[in-house]
Protein backbone atom coordinates (compact mmCIF):
# COMPACT_ATOMS: atom_id res chain seq x y z
CA UNK A 1 0.00 0.00 0.00
CA UNK A 2 1.23 3.12 -1.10
CA UNK A 3 1.69 5.89 1.88
CA UNK A 4 0.63 9.30 0.85
CA UNK A 5 2.83 12.08 2.47
CA UNK A 6 -0.14 14.09 2.63
CA UNK A 7 -2.09 11.78 4.88
CA UNK A 8 -2.87 13.26 8.04
CA UNK A 9 -0.23 11.59 10.02
CA UNK A 10 1.82 13.48 8.22
CA UNK A 11 1.61 17.01 6.57
CA UNK A 12 1.39 20.45 8.13
CA UNK A 13 1.87 23.76 7.51
CA UNK A 14 5.14 25.66 8.16
CA UNK A 15 4.65 28.80 9.76
CA UNK A 16 0.86 28.53 10.46
CA UNK A 17 -1.67 31.71 11.04
CA UNK A 18 -2.20 30.03 14.56
CA UNK A 19 -5.59 31.47 14.14
CA UNK A 20 -8.71 29.57 13.29
CA UNK A 21 -9.25 29.61 9.22
CA UNK A 22 -12.92 29.88 10.03
CA UNK A 23 -12.49 33.09 11.37
CA UNK A 24 -13.86 36.67 9.95
CA UNK A 25 -10.66 38.63 10.33
CA UNK A 26 -7.39 36.16 10.44
CA UNK A 27 -4.78 38.26 12.40
CA UNK A 28 -2.14 36.74 11.98
CA UNK A 29 -0.45 35.46 14.97
CA UNK A 30 3.35 36.09 13.87
CA UNK A 31 1.67 39.34 13.23
CA UNK A 32 3.65 42.57 14.92
CA UNK A 33 7.14 42.37 15.05
CA UNK A 34 6.89 38.00 15.27
CA UNK A 35 6.50 37.99 11.91
CA UNK A 36 8.65 40.90 10.41
CA UNK A 37 11.53 38.46 12.01
CA UNK A 38 10.14 35.29 10.96
CA UNK A 39 10.27 36.97 7.00
CA UNK A 40 13.89 37.88 7.19
CA UNK A 41 15.46 34.45 6.48
CA UNK A 42 13.06 33.63 3.66
CA UNK A 43 13.02 36.66 2.35
CA UNK A 44 16.02 38.00 2.91
CA UNK A 45 14.72 41.32 4.10
CA UNK A 46 17.98 42.22 5.97
CA UNK A 47 20.32 41.95 3.18
CA UNK A 48 18.16 45.59 2.01
CA UNK A 49 18.84 46.84 5.05
CA UNK A 50 21.44 49.88 5.25
CA UNK A 51 25.10 48.99 6.92
CA UNK A 52 25.40 50.37 10.23
CA UNK A 53 26.19 54.58 10.46
CA UNK A 54 27.94 53.56 13.29
CA UNK A 55 29.93 50.92 15.22
CA UNK A 56 26.34 48.99 16.55
CA UNK A 57 22.80 50.61 15.60
CA UNK A 58 20.20 48.91 17.92
CA UNK A 59 16.38 49.08 17.92
CA UNK A 60 13.99 47.22 19.28
CA UNK A 61 10.20 47.12 20.06
CA UNK A 62 8.12 45.21 23.01
CA UNK A 63 4.24 43.94 21.59
CA UNK A 64 1.24 42.59 22.99
CA UNK A 65 -1.79 41.05 20.93
CA UNK A 66 -4.16 38.42 21.21
CA UNK A 67 -5.70 35.86 19.23
CA UNK A 68 -8.42 33.16 19.77
CA UNK A 69 -5.49 30.30 19.77
CA UNK A 70 -2.86 32.41 21.68
CA UNK A 71 -4.94 33.81 24.61
CA UNK A 72 -2.84 36.94 25.33
CA UNK A 73 0.62 37.13 24.14
CA UNK A 74 3.68 39.44 25.11
CA UNK A 75 7.05 39.68 23.25
CA UNK A 76 10.24 41.80 22.29
CA UNK A 77 11.73 42.15 18.68
CA UNK A 78 15.13 43.59 17.68
CA UNK A 79 17.93 44.40 15.60
CA UNK A 80 21.47 45.01 16.18
CA UNK A 81 23.34 46.04 13.05
CA UNK A 82 27.00 46.45 12.43
CA UNK A 83 27.31 43.02 14.70
CA UNK A 84 31.40 42.53 14.02
CA UNK A 85 31.41 43.42 10.62
CA UNK A 86 29.50 46.83 9.23
CA UNK A 87 26.68 45.23 6.93
CA UNK A 88 25.98 42.18 9.41
CA UNK A 89 22.80 42.00 11.31
CA UNK A 90 21.37 40.11 14.51
CA UNK A 91 18.12 39.85 14.39
CA UNK A 92 15.79 38.11 16.92
CA UNK A 93 12.26 37.90 18.79
CA UNK A 94 10.63 36.05 21.57
CA UNK A 95 6.84 35.32 22.35
CA UNK A 96 5.20 34.13 25.54
CA UNK A 97 1.41 33.62 25.90
CA UNK A 98 -1.12 33.29 28.95
CA UNK A 99 -1.78 29.60 27.31
CA UNK A 100 1.70 28.36 27.51
CA UNK A 101 2.54 28.84 23.85
CA UNK A 102 5.61 30.49 23.56
CA UNK A 103 8.31 31.02 19.96
CA UNK A 104 11.77 32.33 19.65
CA UNK A 105 13.40 32.97 16.47
CA UNK A 106 17.09 34.58 15.90
CA UNK A 107 19.35 35.11 13.02
CA UNK A 108 22.44 36.28 11.93
CA UNK A 109 22.46 37.84 8.16
CA UNK A 110 25.37 38.97 5.65
CA UNK A 111 28.22 37.90 7.03
CA UNK A 112 31.72 37.85 4.60
CA UNK A 113 33.84 35.69 5.51
CA UNK A 114 37.43 36.81 5.59
CA UNK A 115 38.99 35.94 1.56
CA UNK A 116 35.76 35.07 0.63
CA UNK A 117 34.63 38.67 -0.46
CA UNK A 118 31.77 37.49 -3.21
CA UNK A 119 30.28 35.73 -0.33
CA UNK A 120 27.53 36.13 1.79
CA UNK A 121 26.80 33.30 5.04
CA UNK A 122 23.31 33.73 7.07
CA UNK A 123 21.69 31.36 9.46
CA UNK A 124 18.50 31.58 11.92
CA UNK A 125 16.87 29.31 13.67
CA UNK A 126 12.43 29.20 14.71
CA UNK A 127 11.45 27.37 17.54
CA UNK A 128 7.89 27.28 18.25
CA UNK A 129 5.47 25.33 21.44
CA UNK A 130 2.01 26.04 19.90
CA UNK A 131 -0.80 24.69 22.51
CA UNK A 132 -3.48 25.30 19.86
CA UNK A 133 -2.80 25.36 15.93
CA UNK A 134 -5.14 24.86 13.11
CA UNK A 135 -3.81 22.87 9.82
CA UNK A 136 -5.66 21.72 6.78
CA UNK A 137 -4.93 18.15 7.47
CA UNK A 138 -6.92 15.11 6.94
CA UNK A 139 -9.18 14.15 10.50
CA UNK A 140 -11.82 16.43 10.56
CA UNK A 141 -15.00 13.68 10.41
CA UNK A 142 -17.06 16.04 8.96
CA UNK A 143 -15.33 16.13 5.63
CA UNK A 144 -14.93 12.30 5.02
CA UNK A 145 -12.64 11.32 2.56
CA UNK A 146 -12.23 14.93 1.25
CA UNK A 147 -8.60 16.31 0.88
CA UNK A 148 -8.11 19.37 2.61
CA UNK A 149 -5.81 21.94 1.27
CA UNK A 150 -6.47 20.86 -2.38
CA UNK A 151 -8.19 22.96 -4.85
CA UNK A 152 -11.73 22.37 -4.69
CA UNK A 153 -11.63 21.58 -0.96
CA UNK A 154 -13.78 23.20 2.39
CA UNK A 155 -12.14 26.21 4.20
CA UNK A 156 -13.59 24.45 7.13
CA UNK A 157 -11.82 21.49 6.84
CA UNK A 158 -9.43 21.45 9.05
CA UNK A 159 -7.95 19.98 12.53
CA UNK A 160 -6.97 22.29 15.35
CA UNK A 161 -4.36 20.73 17.81
CA UNK A 162 -0.78 21.73 19.77
CA UNK A 163 2.31 21.19 17.60
CA UNK A 164 6.28 21.72 18.47
CA UNK A 165 8.00 23.92 15.05
CA UNK A 166 11.60 23.60 14.25
CA UNK A 167 13.23 25.33 11.46
CA UNK A 168 17.11 25.72 10.96
CA UNK A 169 19.03 27.08 8.16
CA UNK A 170 21.94 28.66 6.61
CA UNK A 171 22.57 30.31 3.35
CA UNK A 172 25.57 31.00 1.60
CA UNK A 173 25.20 33.18 -1.43
CA UNK A 174 27.52 33.89 -3.91
CA UNK A 175 27.59 37.12 -5.99
CA UNK A 176 28.90 36.37 -9.29
CA UNK A 177 31.53 38.62 -10.28
CA UNK A 178 29.99 40.10 -13.49
CA UNK A 179 28.35 43.54 -14.25
CA UNK A 180 27.15 45.16 -10.92
CA UNK A 181 28.45 42.00 -8.87
CA UNK A 182 31.96 42.05 -9.82
CA UNK A 183 33.08 44.60 -6.83
CA UNK A 184 32.16 42.42 -4.15
CA UNK A 185 29.35 40.74 -1.63
CA UNK A 186 29.61 43.93 0.21
CA UNK A 187 29.16 46.40 -2.97
CA UNK A 188 26.03 44.79 -3.90
CA UNK A 189 24.77 45.80 -0.26
CA UNK A 190 25.23 48.66 -0.51
CA UNK A 191 23.84 49.13 -4.04
CA UNK A 192 20.62 46.67 -2.79
CA UNK A 193 19.89 49.30 -0.36
CA UNK A 194 20.21 52.32 -1.65
CA UNK A 195 19.13 51.98 -5.03
CA UNK A 196 20.90 52.08 -8.28
CA UNK A 197 19.80 54.04 -11.06
CA UNK A 198 21.66 52.76 -13.96
CA UNK A 199 19.95 49.01 -13.34
CA UNK A 200 17.02 48.01 -15.13
CA UNK A 201 17.10 49.57 -18.35
CA UNK A 202 18.49 46.44 -19.93
CA UNK A 203 18.32 43.04 -19.55
CA UNK A 204 21.65 41.26 -19.46
CA UNK A 205 23.06 39.52 -16.55
CA UNK A 206 26.67 40.21 -17.86
CA UNK A 207 26.08 43.96 -18.36
CA UNK A 208 23.62 44.68 -15.65
CA UNK A 209 21.85 43.92 -12.38
CA UNK A 210 23.59 41.55 -9.86
CA UNK A 211 23.54 37.80 -10.28
CA UNK A 212 24.00 34.94 -7.89
CA UNK A 213 23.83 31.52 -6.99
CA UNK A 214 22.49 30.09 -3.40
CA UNK A 215 23.17 26.97 -1.58
CA UNK A 216 20.71 26.87 1.92
CA UNK A 217 20.81 23.51 4.07
CA UNK A 218 17.81 23.41 5.87
CA UNK A 219 15.87 20.99 8.66
CA UNK A 220 12.78 21.56 9.31
CA UNK A 221 10.27 19.40 11.83
CA UNK A 222 6.21 19.53 13.18
CA UNK A 223 5.50 17.11 15.63
CA UNK A 224 1.55 16.98 16.01
CA UNK A 225 0.05 16.17 19.41
CA UNK A 226 -2.77 14.37 17.86
CA UNK A 227 -0.83 12.51 15.48
CA UNK A 228 1.94 9.70 15.51
CA UNK A 229 5.24 11.21 14.36
CA UNK A 230 6.51 9.19 10.85
CA UNK A 231 8.39 9.66 8.20
CA UNK A 232 6.97 12.84 6.93
CA UNK A 233 6.96 15.41 9.92
CA UNK A 234 10.12 16.75 9.14
CA UNK A 235 11.81 17.63 5.90
CA UNK A 236 15.93 17.63 5.71
CA UNK A 237 17.74 18.93 2.53
CA UNK A 238 19.23 21.57 0.34
CA UNK A 239 17.99 24.02 -1.97
CA UNK A 240 19.67 25.76 -4.74
CA UNK A 241 19.08 29.10 -6.02
CA UNK A 242 19.91 31.09 -9.00
CA UNK A 243 18.83 34.74 -9.55
CA UNK A 244 19.04 37.54 -11.44
CA UNK A 245 18.24 40.78 -9.85
CA UNK A 246 18.28 43.95 -12.35
CA UNK A 247 15.63 45.77 -10.55
CA UNK A 248 17.17 49.65 -9.70
CA UNK A 249 15.85 48.98 -6.01
CA UNK A 250 14.83 46.43 -3.70
CA UNK A 251 12.58 48.04 -1.68
CA UNK A 252 11.31 50.76 -4.13
CA UNK A 253 11.33 49.56 -7.80
CA UNK A 254 10.01 51.64 -9.97
CA UNK A 255 12.33 49.97 -13.25
CA UNK A 256 13.40 46.34 -14.16
CA UNK A 257 12.75 43.06 -13.43
CA UNK A 258 14.20 40.09 -10.73
CA UNK A 259 14.10 36.28 -12.24
CA UNK A 260 15.04 33.18 -9.61
CA UNK A 261 15.14 29.33 -10.23
CA UNK A 262 14.95 27.24 -7.33
CA UNK A 263 15.33 23.26 -6.90
CA UNK A 264 14.93 21.61 -3.72
CA UNK A 265 16.03 18.56 -3.13
CA UNK A 266 15.57 16.16 0.12
CA UNK A 267 17.48 12.65 -0.16
CA UNK A 268 15.51 11.23 2.31
CA UNK A 269 16.71 8.51 4.92
CA UNK A 270 16.07 4.97 6.12
CA UNK A 271 13.06 6.55 7.32
CA UNK A 272 12.19 9.41 4.77
CA UNK A 273 11.48 9.43 1.35
CA UNK A 274 13.23 11.28 -0.88
CA UNK A 275 11.57 14.34 -3.23
CA UNK A 276 12.18 17.06 -5.08
CA UNK A 277 10.55 20.39 -6.27
CA UNK A 278 11.30 23.05 -8.61
CA UNK A 279 10.22 26.76 -9.23
CA UNK A 280 10.25 29.90 -11.05
CA UNK A 281 9.63 32.83 -10.38
CA UNK A 282 9.76 36.41 -12.66
CA UNK A 283 8.96 40.01 -11.24
CA UNK A 284 8.54 43.17 -13.60
CA UNK A 285 8.37 46.99 -12.47
CA UNK A 286 7.08 49.63 -14.77
CA UNK A 287 7.41 53.39 -13.76
CA UNK A 288 4.16 55.69 -14.18
CA UNK A 289 6.10 58.76 -12.70
CA UNK A 290 4.70 61.34 -10.62
CA UNK A 291 1.87 63.40 -10.46
CA UNK A 292 0.46 66.61 -8.11
CA UNK A 293 -0.27 64.38 -5.31
CA UNK A 294 1.87 60.99 -5.90
CA UNK A 295 5.95 61.26 -5.74
CA UNK A 296 6.35 57.85 -6.98
CA UNK A 297 3.52 55.25 -9.15
CA UNK A 298 5.12 51.69 -10.27
CA UNK A 299 2.95 49.09 -11.43
CA UNK A 300 4.50 45.64 -10.21
CA UNK A 301 3.87 42.13 -11.73
CA UNK A 302 4.74 38.70 -10.53
CA UNK A 303 4.71 35.42 -12.10
CA UNK A 304 5.71 32.39 -10.34
CA UNK A 305 5.05 28.05 -11.19
CA UNK A 306 6.03 25.28 -8.87
CA UNK A 307 5.97 21.72 -9.26
CA UNK A 308 7.20 18.70 -7.73
CA UNK A 309 8.44 15.88 -10.40
CA UNK A 310 8.96 12.90 -8.28
CA UNK A 311 4.85 13.35 -6.69
CA UNK A 312 4.34 10.24 -9.12
CA UNK A 313 7.21 8.36 -8.11
CA UNK A 314 7.60 5.96 -4.96
CA UNK A 315 10.88 4.26 -2.91
CA UNK A 316 10.83 1.51 -0.30
CA UNK A 317 10.85 3.10 3.30
CA UNK A 318 10.65 0.44 6.12
CA UNK A 319 9.50 -2.06 3.95
CA UNK A 320 6.29 0.20 2.62
CA UNK A 321 6.40 1.68 -0.65
CA UNK A 322 5.55 5.47 -0.25
CA UNK A 323 5.17 8.43 -2.22
CA UNK A 324 8.39 10.42 -3.51
CA UNK A 325 6.11 13.56 -2.02
CA UNK A 326 7.23 16.62 0.72
CA UNK A 327 5.12 17.00 3.27
CA UNK A 328 3.03 20.32 3.05
CA UNK A 329 5.20 22.47 5.27
CA UNK A 330 8.11 21.69 2.77
CA UNK A 331 6.34 21.58 -0.77
CA UNK A 332 4.08 23.74 -3.06
CA UNK A 333 1.51 25.31 -1.69
CA UNK A 334 -0.17 28.98 -1.83
CA UNK A 335 -2.07 31.52 0.52
CA UNK A 336 -0.38 33.64 3.27
CA UNK A 337 1.99 36.02 3.36
CA UNK A 338 3.16 36.46 -0.48
CA UNK A 339 0.53 34.75 -2.68
CA UNK A 340 -3.23 34.41 -2.78
CA UNK A 341 -2.54 37.19 0.11
CA UNK A 342 -6.48 36.71 1.23
CA UNK A 343 -6.54 33.44 2.41
CA UNK A 344 -4.68 31.41 5.66
CA UNK A 345 -1.32 30.12 4.66
CA UNK A 346 -0.55 27.18 3.07
CA UNK A 347 -4.25 26.99 2.60
CA UNK A 348 -3.95 25.00 -0.60
CA UNK A 349 -0.80 22.86 -1.31
CA UNK A 350 -0.52 19.95 -3.88
CA UNK A 351 2.03 18.92 -6.75
CA UNK A 352 2.83 21.67 -9.05
CA UNK A 353 0.84 25.58 -8.54
CA UNK A 354 1.02 29.02 -10.37
CA UNK A 355 0.59 32.12 -9.06
CA UNK A 356 0.23 35.48 -10.32
CA UNK A 357 -0.11 39.03 -8.80
CA UNK A 358 -0.56 42.25 -9.96
CA UNK A 359 0.34 45.58 -7.61
CA UNK A 360 0.05 49.24 -7.85
CA UNK A 361 2.37 51.21 -5.39
CA UNK A 362 2.32 54.71 -5.09
CA UNK A 363 4.25 56.98 -2.81
CA UNK A 364 2.34 60.17 -1.95
CA UNK A 365 4.27 63.77 -1.39
CA UNK A 366 2.39 64.07 2.27
CA UNK A 367 4.62 62.05 4.69
CA UNK A 368 2.99 63.01 8.16
CA UNK A 369 4.70 60.20 9.90
CA UNK A 370 8.05 61.39 11.16
CA UNK A 371 6.30 64.13 12.42
CA UNK A 372 3.89 61.77 15.07
CA UNK A 373 4.46 62.66 18.95
CA UNK A 374 5.72 58.94 20.13
CA UNK A 375 6.93 57.55 17.17
CA UNK A 376 8.46 60.10 14.54
CA UNK A 377 11.63 60.73 17.55
CA UNK A 378 12.20 57.26 18.24
CA UNK A 379 12.17 55.84 14.64
CA UNK A 380 13.80 56.77 11.06
CA UNK A 381 10.69 56.76 8.85
CA UNK A 382 11.75 58.45 5.62
CA UNK A 383 8.45 57.44 3.21
CA UNK A 384 5.76 55.28 2.71
CA UNK A 385 3.88 53.65 0.48
CA UNK A 386 -0.23 52.92 -0.50
CA UNK A 387 -0.76 49.79 -2.43
CA UNK A 388 -3.54 48.34 -4.03
CA UNK A 389 -3.39 44.78 -5.34
CA UNK A 390 -4.80 41.60 -6.59
CA UNK A 391 -3.39 37.76 -6.72
CA UNK A 392 -4.74 34.65 -8.93
CA UNK A 393 -3.54 30.55 -8.52
CA UNK A 394 -4.34 27.35 -8.07
CA UNK A 395 -2.75 24.34 -7.09
CA UNK A 396 -3.11 20.65 -8.44
CA UNK A 397 -1.86 17.24 -8.09
CA UNK A 398 -0.78 17.41 -12.12
CA UNK A 399 1.63 19.22 -13.51
CA UNK A 400 -1.01 20.14 -16.23
CA UNK A 401 -1.09 24.32 -17.41
CA UNK A 402 -4.68 24.09 -18.61
CA UNK A 403 -6.25 22.89 -15.57
CA UNK A 404 -3.54 25.12 -13.28
CA UNK A 405 -5.31 28.19 -15.52
CA UNK A 406 -9.06 26.84 -14.45
CA UNK A 407 -11.26 27.71 -11.40
CA UNK A 408 -8.55 29.59 -9.94
CA UNK A 409 -8.40 31.11 -6.51
CA UNK A 410 -8.42 35.26 -6.84
CA UNK A 411 -7.88 37.52 -3.59
CA UNK A 412 -7.84 41.62 -3.59
CA UNK A 413 -6.73 44.07 -1.31
CA UNK A 414 -4.33 47.01 -0.34
CA UNK A 415 -2.36 48.21 2.36
CA UNK A 416 -0.02 51.01 3.61
CA UNK A 417 4.07 50.01 3.19
CA UNK A 418 6.75 52.13 5.20
CA UNK A 419 10.47 52.23 6.11
CA UNK A 420 11.04 51.77 9.57
CA UNK A 421 15.10 51.92 10.96
CA UNK A 422 16.45 50.48 7.10
CA UNK A 423 13.31 47.82 7.34
CA UNK A 424 10.26 47.74 4.81
CA UNK A 425 7.22 46.89 6.94
CA UNK A 426 3.80 45.98 5.21
CA UNK A 427 0.44 46.60 6.22
CA UNK A 428 -2.17 44.63 4.24
CA UNK A 429 -5.77 44.07 4.30
CA UNK A 430 -6.75 41.13 1.75
CA UNK A 431 -10.11 39.81 1.10
CA UNK A 432 -11.21 36.14 -0.72
CA UNK A 433 -14.20 34.44 -1.15
CA UNK A 434 -13.58 32.89 2.29
CA UNK A 435 -12.17 35.19 4.46
CA UNK A 436 -10.53 38.60 5.16
CA UNK A 437 -6.87 38.79 6.33
CA UNK A 438 -5.04 41.57 8.01
CA UNK A 439 -1.26 41.32 8.16
CA UNK A 440 1.60 43.00 9.04
CA UNK A 441 4.71 42.20 7.83
CA UNK A 442 8.18 42.78 6.27
CA UNK A 443 9.69 42.82 2.61
CA UNK A 444 8.03 44.04 -0.46
CA UNK A 445 5.67 40.93 -1.70
CA UNK A 446 8.44 40.99 -4.39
Amino acid sequence: MLNNAHSGQQIACTLPEHTKPASRIAFTLKSTAASLLLAASAQNAIAASEPAAKEHDVAGVPFLFSSEDWGTAFGGAGIIKGIGQPQASLFGTAIASSNGSALIYTGLHNVIIPGLDQMLVSVNALYGDYKQSSYYLPGNPEFGAEQPGSNDSSKENFVTTSSVEQRYAARFKYILPIAEGRNGALASLKQDALGNAAAGKEWNPLTSGISSFEVQPFYESQELEEFSPDSADRAAGIKFILDYDNRNSSQLPTRGSQTTFTYTKDWGSENRADWATWEFEFSKFINLGSNEYLDQQVIAFNAWIADTPTWNDTTNVNGVEEYKRPPSFAGVSLGGWDKLRGYNTDRFYGRSAVSYSLEFRAIPHWQPLEDLPIIGPLYDIPWWQWTLFIDAGRVADDFDLGELHSDMKYSVGGGIRFKVEGVTVRTEIASSKEDNQLRIFINQPF
